[in-house]
């Protein structure tokens, strides 16, 4: 079992893995913290899995929605690089497809805004990220 990442190796992998069009980087950081405080072994069930919390059913969705050639398996959503690849792309079928994170990634109405109001700061103070995450568990 890996341990949780530090905030530049989240950085660095959502700059390289976020393949969201909808989604900055800033937010994936920010909903990462929130779902697993950086933890990619953190499993919620069986069926929820790695950084972001990916479930199998969201698996077969972004394999099922995208291109032809895009592919993923519940099985490697430990792996971070793959969960946030995954992941994002996930997201964008939430906003557009599915009435918005709130109602199909989060726990309900409201889930986001805390994740929206850590993305502004993170994005208004890059000096002191930490503090813009702690918001969100406050």
């Amino acid at each position: 079992m890996q341990g949780a990442l530090t905030f530049d190796e989240i950085q660095k992998l959502v700059k390289e893995n976020n393949r969201s069009k909808e989604f900055s980087d800033e937010f994936v950081i920010c909903l990462i913290w929130k779902e697993t405080n950086f933890n990619p072994s953190r499993t919620n069930s069986q069926t929820i899995t790695g950084l972001m919390q990916i479930s199998k059913g969201a698996v077969d969705m972004v394999n099922k929605l995208t291109p032809a050639g895009t592919h993923f398996e519940h099985a490697d959503m430990l792996d971070p690089a793959t969960n946030i690849q995954c992941g994002t792309l996930y997201l964008d079928i939430a906003k557009n497809k599915l009435g918005g994170i709130d109602a199909s990634f989060g726990t309900g109405k409201g889930y986001s805004k805390s994740i929206h109001t850590c993305e502004a700061c993170l994005k208004g103070d890059t000096a002191h990220p930490m503090v813009a995450l702690h918001k969100i568990h406050l």
